[in-house]
């Protein structure tokens, strides 16, 4: 099993970006210093990091370890038909990488992004990204712990899937005021009602004026 944590940034009005299409990169100007090294030690922590392919075309994130000492985890990427940027950096900085695709993706798609250097591509999935099937791919090669900083879709693909052990947010101090911000959740037209789930907050601390809280399934808590 892969314990699965995700870390997100939220305003105080419950917004991952500061506006439609905005990259999230605009709330890192609300880090300090002791934020950043926290935040990437997090990453050095893990053995993987997964965002999905709409983070890579908003933010072309480098996803590696830069803040504090300690190893690059191996950055995931679902996306069902492997519509990423190909001048994305996470493409061609030579950082190990798997993107996964669905077994509808073209061979050509697949072709493109194989050709980048230390990228491998791997099927799951009929016609969308299966992350079920994903996370047996990467349990077979080792990874017991993933990091998720991905967008209010892919969060919610994986708690419909049920496969988050713990919740990370960094509230950050400001309000966006946009009303078409992507919100904590937020799903795509054939996602499903998630069924209501509780959670026990674990942990709570303040670094660089922003509040971080930490949260852990209930009856998980409650059995530690």
């Amino acid at each position: 099993m892969i314990e699965i944590t995700t870390l997100s940034e939220l305003t105080i009005d419950g917004k991952l970006s500061l506006g439609a299409g905005a990259s999230s990169k605009d709330l890192f100007d609300f880090y300090g210093d002791d934020l950043k090294s926290w935040f990437h030690a997090q990453r050095a922590g893990r053995d993987a990091i997964m965002v999905g392919a709409a983070t890579v075309r908003a933010d072309d994130p480098e996803l590696t370890v830069r803040y504090c000492d300690g190893p690059n985890p191996l950055r995931v990427v679902p996306t069902s038909m492997g519509r990423l940027p190909l001048d994305s950096r996470l493409l061609n900085d030579a950082h190990a990488t798997l993107v996964a695709v669905s077994r509808a993706c073209p061979q050509a798609t697949i072709d493109a992004l194989s050709a980048k250097p230390n990228v491998e591509v791997v099927r799951c999935g009929a016609r969308q990204a299966d992350l079920n099937e994903l996370m047996a791919i990467l349990h077979a090669r080792g990874v017991r712990s993933l990091i998720v900083e991905g967008g209010s879709r892919l969060l919610h693909s994986l708690f419909e899937a049920d496969l988050v052990s713990q919740i990370i947010i960094k509230h950050i101090p400001v309000i966006s005021g946009a009303l078409d911000a992507p919100t904590y959740l937020q799903a795509g037209d054939d996602a499903s009602t998630l069924s209501l789930s509780r959670w026990r907050l674990d942990d709570m601390f303040v670094k660089s004026g922003v509040g971080v809280s930490i949260y852990r399934p209930l009856a998980e808590a409650a059995a530690a």
